[in-house]
């Protein structure tokens, strides 16, 4: 309301500075006259009282006495100049009508027009002031009523309009908070492009996405065909977006980013677990096919062995226990693991297997374990957290043939449990990081490719995760992540 009055307050301080202007011309050129003292001493009570309105609104809000007295005084003014210059059929009496519109604009309809019929009736002072000009009373008077009804009319005009115009613009304000509060919670990041391609406007979900890229081209904020209808962006950190746009009426767009990454990472469980179907019916079958001939095949090797014992007798008992150790793998492999989950700290499990793992013969002295662990509960089953933990090692070990140092990283980050476990070998492609847990996938020479993919079906059976990344200084680090024990 306040700044309603202080734009009315303008235009009221230019008609009474147009007023003073035009007499003190007039003035001038025609000589000074009683009228323009009426003048000049009018156009100074409106400066005066402009002086005082502003002092009043910086002081206190202005409110319904304050506004009708503002009226008043606007209404006696033109009263006055209508009478000075010619009473009611001067041309100074449209004066009226900016003020009945002001009383609209705030007021609404009831103050237009309550303030059209204050001009009404100050009009029709001005006309029992005047008297009739020409003698004839009845038209006098018929042209007074006349303009009166125009007053009430515009007022009623008026009135409807700035109501109208009201609502409209609080449902407006309505829509548009509302517009600001979805793009506020939508995950779905939201630009807005100009005509020129420029991105003038981006949603807290889009900052997240993609950073603040207001007053970028799109071409420099997207590495994908931005001219399409849609598209699939992957970003440098890795995420994979999802993208969509449309055309705006003034010819900008809008374009609505999503981060598929954990949809895609769902779709490649899905498939790794289709996989893992297949193999556990290829298992199956090798179980039913393979097993038992191996087995006496294995036991001839033996007696064999004991008769006539030989250097090439061992060799195939040996790759005959590989062949049935294979087999133990696919069988592993197919079945779904069962566990039985028990509460306990994983610090003291995962110091226990670092242990014996330094112990094992085939990499005593040649490798240094460095372990890094905090207090850690989860409800899990020790035996299988065993198994992932000795794998990774191995794994770890593997990838350094000439020794090194793996580093067993374990702390609590947010609501899960965070196992690392880091080697300094060469290292994990990333085109082969997508495919490193699926079964019989493996880059080792004669190894099976079941050992990783045992790990990440044990650890999702424990409900948790497990990812791989090349950290800074080479090599690759496993991260294994549980729910934390409440």
């Amino acid at each position: 309301m306040t700044e309603r009055v202080q734009r009315y307050n303008v235009g009221r301080f230019v008609v009474a500075l147009g007023i003073l202007v035009v007499t003190a011309a007039e003035s001038l050129q025609d000589g000074y006259s009683a009228d323009d003292l009426h003048f000049f001493q009018l156009s100074a009570v409106q400066l005066l009282v402009l002086v005082i309105s502003a002092l009043w609104m910086r002081l206190r809000h202005p409110g319904p006495g304050f506004l009708g007295m503002m009226f008043l005084v606007d209404v006696a003014g033109a009263s006055l100049l209508s009478a000075w210059t010619g009473g009611p059929g001067s041309l100074l009496v449209y004066l009226y009508f900016p003020v009945i519109a002001a009383g609209a604009y705030l007021l609404g309809r009831g103050g237009a027009i309550a303030v059209s019929v204050l001009s009404g009736a100050g009009l029709m002072l001005v006309a029992v002031a005047e008297g009739p000009t020409d003698g004839n009373l009845l038209l006098a008077y018929w042209e007074v009523g006349f303009r009166v009804l125009s007053f009430v009319l515009v007022g009623i005009l008026s009135g409807e309009l700035a109501e109208s115009l009201e609502r409209a613009g609080k449902a407006l304000q309505v829509q548009r908070v509302a517009s600001e509060t979805v793009l506020e919670r939508v995950r779905a990041g939201v630009l807005i492009l100009g005509p020129t391609d420029v991105v003038s406007e981006l949603n807290p979900s889009g900052r997240l996405l993609l950073g603040d890229v207001t007053g970028k081209r799109v071409t420099d904020v997207f590495r994908g065909s931005v001219h399409h209808r849609a598209w699939e962006e992957e970003r440098p950190d890795g995420r994979r977006l999802v993208c969509s746009q449309a055309t705006l009426p003034d010819h900008g767009r809008v374009i609505v980013v999503e981060d598929v990454t954990e949809l895609w990472a769902m779709r490649e469980r899905a498939q790794r677990d289709e996989r893992l179907v297949a193999t556990g019916q290829l298992a199956a079958g090798l179980a039913h096919e393979v097993r038992n001939p191996l087995a006496a095949l294995t036991a001839i090797l033996q007696m064999l062995r004991e008769d006539r014992p030989s250097r090439h007798l061992e060799l195939a008992i040996g790759e005959a226990q590989r062949l049935n150790r294979l087999v133990e793998d696919f069988l592993t492999a197919s079945r779904a693991p069962s566990i039985h989950p028990i509460p306990l700290d994983l610090d003291g499990l995962v110091a226990t297997v670092v242990e014996a793992f330094g112990q094992d013969p085939r990499f005593a002295g040649k490798l240094e374990v460095v372990t890094r662990l905090m207090p850690a509960p989860a409800s899990v089953d020790p035996d299988r957290i065993r198994q992932v933990l000795w794998n990774l090692l191995t794994n770890a070990a593997q990838a350094m043939p000439g020794g090194g140092q793996i580093d067993v990283d374990m702390g609590v980050e947010g609501e899960e449990v965070v196992l690392r476990v880091r080697d300094r070998g060469v290292g994990v492609p990333i085109e082969d990081r997508e495919r490193i847990f699926d079964p019989f996938y493996t880059r080792r020479a004669g190894g099976t490719g079941l050992g990783l993919a045992v790990v990440d079906q044990l650890v999702r059976a424990h409900q948790g995760s497990i990812s791989v990344h090349a950290p800074e200084g080479g090599g690759t680090c496993f991260a294994v992540r549980l729910p934390l024990a409440r």
